[in-house]
């Protein structure tokens, strides 16, 4: 579990960060200033054509300033290719775009996740919620348990927006003060902290509107942790097993009406009866015989 919350929240439950980096995509534009191999090879030209002939430039620094060029552009290019490696690891992920409007000047934060990547003159970009940003306006990248814990923020806050004011509030409101009750506890113990650390506020309130269920008799109790996260033992196991293997016996034997007691039973007093069968047939063969001595 990580140690810290990695980005504040505004009132609003809006990612806010401090952070100076990333420049807008507004400013950058399609006109921004980008030199190309084209672009440079045509100055050379024009300065070769335009050079002083009584203090003509030298071969050797004309070379100098072409291997210069070279060397900034592929630095470049390694560059591009990077932020694109970095943005295809990004899809999926939430994160904070950090823009800022090119007419007032004033700079706005965008958090969602990352749809998907596409390059655009050279750019890599960053497709939001259908909206692309460049790479550059990247401020922070959130990790999971971040997001889950500012998921479960706005909708525990949403709820208790809604409902009508501490005054107002009756015993029929029981329900769904029930629901928010269950969803903080039902929280880990991070998104607790988070809750603890950005809805301070309106924890407090929550517990005034509790307070208030008191005056009705109302009562919330909160779960028992130590009986939750009690270890199952080997002998709870056993006992759990022969309990269901005891059912599942007696099931069987009312579908089928006997047990396998009974079946025994039975066997054993079937020998019985035949043996007597037997005495039954010789008995009249024996009062035959004593009739004709007779």
């Amino acid at each position: 579990m990580a140690s810290g919350l990695v980005a504040p929240i505004d009132d609003e439950g809006n990612i806010v960060t401090k952070t100076d980096s990333g420049n807008s995509l507004t400013k950058r534009g399609k006109g921004g200033n980008v030199v190309d191999s084209d672009t440079f090879l045509t100055l050379l030209v024009a300065e070769m054509q335009n050079q002083d002939p009584l203090e003509p430039t030298s071969n050797t620094e004309w070379v100098s300033q072409y291997a210069t060029f070279t060397q900034v552009q592929q630095l470049s290019e390694m560059g591009n290719a990077m932020d694109q490696l970095r943005a295809n690891s990004m899809v999926g992920k939430e994160v904070v775009m950090k823009v800022t409007n090119e007419a007032t000047g004033e700079v706005s934060y965008k958090d969602g996740v990352v749809e998907y990547v596409l390059v655009e003159n050279g750019k890599t970009m960053l497709v939001i919620d259908g909206e692309k940003y460049s790479i550059d306006d990247l401020d922070s990248v959130l990790s999971d348990e971040y997001s889950e814990a500012l998921g479960k923020y706005r909708e525990w806050t949403a709820k208790l927006s809604a409902l009508p004011s501490l005054q107002f509030v009756t015993e029929q409101y029981e329900g769904a003060l029930k629901e928010l009750f269950d969803d903080y506890y039902a929280m880990d113990d991070y998104q607790q902290k988070f809750m603890q650390q950005y809805a301070g506020d309106d924890l407090a309130l929550f517990q005034q509107y509790l307070a208030k269920m008191q005056l009705y008799g109302i009562e919330f109790e909160e779960p028992d942790k130590d009986a939750a996260d009690k270890a199952t033992t080997l002998d709870d196991i056993l006992d759990s097993f022969n309990k269901k293997m005891d059912d599942i016996l007696e099931k069987l034997g009312s579908l089928t009406g006997t047990d396998s007691t009974d079946d025994v039973e039975n066997d054993e007093g079937g020998d019985g009866e035949d043996t007597g069968d037997t005495e039954d047939v010789e008995n009249p063969e024996d009062s035959k015989e004593a009739g004709g001595t007779a």
